[in-house]
């Protein structure tokens, strides 16, 4: 080879060389998809809550609002308003995370996967976000992929 055609070599695979990351980041970084795009379904809200009303009510009120009972600590609302100003902005992986982990209060981590998973789904429902035909999984990377928003954008 000659010096003429090693340099446009050289040039060639440092213009592609350049190219691939900017090609690889997009696919890399992943599109987040919110959590009003119907990211649960019907039937993981109705498991949730059925599960709340025997398992969270006590803390957190038949309407998720925070209201537990009088001999129990005060809790924070789990749907509507004040849950999702907390929330946006975050992963549904950071709440399941959070609820498999840190719930109940006086038993963490004694939830199971299932359980925090379809919890969740009632508590988006309940804050008004629609349901879709696919359940949330209980995979933190997949949920990784939601993102949860105060308002519908």
């Amino acid at each position: 080879m000659n010096v003429r055609t090693l340099a446009v070599l050289s040039l060639a695979m440092g213009a592609a060389l350049n190219f691939v990351p900017q090609v690889a980041l997009p696919q890399q970084s992943g599109a987040k998809v919110s959590v009003w795009s119907g990211v649960y379904s019907a039937a993981q809200n109705k498991r949730g809550e059925e599960f709340h009303a025997s398992a969270c009510a006590q803390c957190h009120g038949s309407r998720l609002n925070g209201a537990g009972e009088p001999e129990q600590p005060a809790s924070p609302a789990i749907a509507g308003t004040d849950f999702l100003r907390k929330w946006s902005g975050r992963t549904v992986a950071a709440l399941f995370l959070y609820v498999r982990n840190m719930m109940p209060s006086d038993n963490p981590g004694s939830l199971s996967d299932q359980e925090s998973i379809d919890a969740i789904a009632h508590m988006l429902a309940v804050s008004g976000m629609p349901a879709g035909d696919k359940e949330l999984p209980s995979d933190p990377n997949a949920l990784d992929g939601i993102v949860i928003k105060a308002q519908r954008r």
